[in-house]
């Protein structure tokens, strides 16, 4: 009778372990990573339009000038490195009512790591994947314009354009400076599935920190109107 308990007990330890071994090898469910690459889309006969404000301080005062502008990828081709270099033709016209007439190409890509943007032969870093909101990098990475911190405000949030609402964004702070004579304010807007929507670059001088006294420097604009 001892014996046979003791071969109970034996069995009931065995099938425990047993039951501790195969609970062990259940397989690891890993979280996927989102990279958001749909917040730089790039494909052939892609056309969005924005209408640019452009103002320019001086001591006779201020000259507000602005264009609607058009891009429009037209073509692609394959790098040296292997990457898809799409060509952005850029339109643009003063007047709704004009036809609009080339203003210059860029050209951009998108790899596994970055998307970038080449504006007047100049290559800027604009994202790099995957996006989050911890993130830094130098947007000035791949030209000869010296180290641009450029980082992440915002991800996946609401935005709202002149009525028009998009349901996620994410924001691109590229430069910030705020004192009593200077204010530098530069950052990009994108949209999931869309893109650039807008862009703001500010650089001034003020007096006594009042954004209302402007003595010199530039405004700039660009905000989206179809796409």
């Amino acid at each position: 009778m001892v014996k046979l308990l003791k071969k109970i007990k034996m069995r009931i330890k065995l099938y425990f372990v047993l039951l501790i071994i195969i609970s062990s090898c259940k397989p690891i469910v890993y979280e996927e990573t989102n990279f958001f690459y749909n917040y730089y889309p790039l494909h052939i006969n892609q056309v969005k339009e924005f209408f640019v404000t452009n103002i320019v301080h001086n001591s006779f005062g201020k000259d507000t000038t602005t264009y609607f502008l058009k891009e429009i990828i037209t073509d692609y081709n394959i790098n040296m490195e292997g990457d898809t270099v799409y060509r952005v033709e850029r339109y643009w016209k003063v007047d709704s009512s004009l036809s609009y007439e080339i203003k210059d190409v860029w050209t951009s890509k998108k790899n596994l790591s970055a998307g970038y943007l080449n504006e007047e032969n100049v290559t800027y870093t604009k994202l790099i994947f995957p996006l989050s909101l911890n993130i830094y990098w130098n947007g000035n990475a791949f030209n000869n314009l010296g180290y641009q911190e450029y980082s992440i405000e915002s991800l996946n949030i609401p935005f709202q354009l002149n009525n028009v609402i998009f349901d996620s964004s994410l924001t691109v702070i590229q430069n910030y400076k705020s004192n009593l004579l200077e204010f530098e304010n530069s950052k990009e807007i994108y949209a999931t599935g869309i893109g650039l929507i807008y862009k703001e670059d500010v650089q001034v001088e003020i007096n006594s920190g009042n954004l209302s006294d402007i003595t010199q420097g530039y405004e700039y604009y660009q905000e989206i109107i179809n796409y």
